[in-house]
């Protein structure tokens, strides 16, 4: 796989792990899955600004994860310039679950929010993978992260000591939203 996240709808088939957009949680039904594409699924951080969709992102989620094609959670996380912390912790817990139930990698967007990162891993335990994607940190959290079993993905911006200091099978590179 060349490019572990990205939200480029049009990726080629096998070549991307696609991150499904909200119209596709909220309206599960009418997504059409690419024949050969991968997709991950979860709800953005940055989607919590109001609570109003929420009821509707963990049906569509919870729908949408058992499709064959989704082989990882998220984007989910935590994000303290964007969206609601507050929210986004009480819904957390979920896409861990959802991993854990269908034993698919967990993609996490964190931003500033390393600390209830980790506290969240101690206090869920997991057993899938977990990994943050478009990694830009310093070595120093980088070595924290990846002690605490989690593994880091680098998009066109990142921290050349941190990309160095993370073993080749625990780094992944991305596109994000670059197209």
């Amino acid at each position: 796989m060349n490019d572990f996240h990205t939200h480029n709808l049009n990726a080629p088939p096998g070549e991307a792990v696609i991150n499904l957009p909200a119209e596709a949680l909220l309206n599960p039904a009418s997504f059409t899955f690419r024949p050969g594409c991968l997709y991950s699924a979860g709800i953005h951080p940055w989607w919590t600004d109001t609570a109003e969709n929420i009821p509707g992102f963990i049906e569509g989620l919870r729908l949408i994860a058992a499709h064959p094609q989704v082989v990882a959670i998220g984007e989910c996380g935590f994000d303290r310039l964007r969206g609601d912390l507050r929210l986004q912790e009480e819904i957390f817990p979920l896409h861990i679950e959802i991993a854990e139930m269908h034993q698919r990698p967990v993609t996490l967007h964190c931003v500033r929010a390393f600390d209830v990162l980790l506290a969240a891993r101690k206090r869920l335990q997991p057993t899938t993978q977990w990994t943050v994607h478009g990694f830009r940190g310093k070595p120093g959290l980088a070595r924290q992260l990846l002690d605490a079993g989690i593994d880091l993905s680098f998009g066109r911006h990142y921290n050349a000591e941190s990309f160095e200091l993370t073993p080749p099978q625990r780094r992944h590179r991305e596109t994000d939203n670059e197209q």
